[in-house]
């Protein structure tokens, strides 16, 4: 399973590299007038271009969660709140098919750090009461299931813009609690409104399982993102962007998973480097009562890297 770690890391090794590449090719044609003049796109030119998420711009997306998990489950065993972790890295890769169409390869790699049950012993009920229940606890650290999402937009006019694709989620987990055990595809979309003061949009899956381990459970799942920021300058968003999920599998107790909360992000340099950073943090007015997260914390981490120019030329 080391492997598995040495590509991931490999290829983000590669990517950083690849930001040495011209900027003003990565700001794509949002930037054009830069371009044409071989200059370095502005900070604010990056920034807008980093807003729209089917931009010609290359970044490695990197997002640190950080969960709380309670519920009745826990309760029973007289445990305490259990911390989950999730660092997404994510490769944002556009590359123009035809003058028109523009495909958008963003596959998110999960790294997992969980609080799992390693055994439990159930003690019989003395004089007539309840069984007392002893949980050990284990924690898991590795891959988890691999989404890749693929969005294929047309020529559309700022501010709004639209695509749609393929999503499938890979069974690729490191240990058998740190994933779904299965294989799972279905439809994505996404829809934009990237204004001068306002940004809003949702990106919605959906997955099914259609193979792996027959003794796991079938996936029945969706997630929307849904985006709403305001613009304090062409630097510093204020807002959110949290994920609603929902388990079309589990009884209505347990479905839902519904975030609210607020953040911000701004654009800095590191040397010549333009990285995004961000922080929000989440409640789940909504949470699977047996157990689910109350409280949630994340970091964004965006370096912006070179497009190599093969991406931004029609392949048709």
């Amino acid at each position: 399973m080391k492997s598995k770690f040495k590509y991931i890391v490999g290829g983000c090794i590669l990517l950083i590299l690849a930001g040495s590449l011209s900027l003003a090719e990565a700001a794509g044609p949002e930037t054009s007038s830069a371009a044409a003049g071989k200059k370095q796109p502005t900070q604010a030119e990056i920034a807008e271009a980093i807003n729209n998420p089917l931009s010609s711009l290359w970044l490695l997306f990197t997002q640190n969660d950080t969960k709380w998990y309670d519920g009745d489950l826990l309760d029973k065993l007289h445990e305490n709140r259990k911390v989950m972790n999730t660092t997404l890295i994510q490769p944002v890769m556009p590359m123009q098919i035809t003058e028109d169409w523009k495909m958008i390869f963003r596959p998110v790699i999960p790294i997992n750090s969980f609080d799992t049950l390693a055994g439990l012993d159930v003690d019989p009920p003395n004089g007539g009461g309840n069984p007392t229940f002893d949980a050990d606890f284990d924690r898991k650290t590795g891959l988890g299931d691999i989404i890749l999402w693929t969005a294929f937009s047309n020529a559309y006019t700022p501010p709004n813009i639209f695509g749609f694709g393929p999503t499938v989620m890979m069974d690729t987990a490191t240990d058998e609690k740190l994933g779904t055990g299965k294989w799972s595809a279905g439809p994505m979309a996404l829809a934009f409104h990237v204004g001068d003061e306002w940004i809003f949009g949702v990106v919605a899956q959906q997955w099914w399982s259609f193979a792996g381990d027959n003794d796991r459970k079938d996936v029945n799942l969706m997630d929307i993102q849904y985006v709403l920021r305001y613009r304090v300058s062409p630097e510093t968003n204020i807002g959110f962007g949290p994920n609603i999920q929902a388990n079309w599998d589990a009884d209505s107790d347990n479905r839902w998973t519904v975030p609210i909360g607020i953040g911000g992000d701004t654009l800095v340099k590191f040397g010549p480097l333009p990285v995004k950073i961000g922080f929000e943090a989440y409640y789940n007015v909504i949470r699977p009562d047996d157990f689910g997260p109350e409280w949630q914390v994340r970091l964004m981490f965006v370096p912006v890297i070179g497009a190599p120019k093969w991406s931004q030329k029609p392949w048709f």
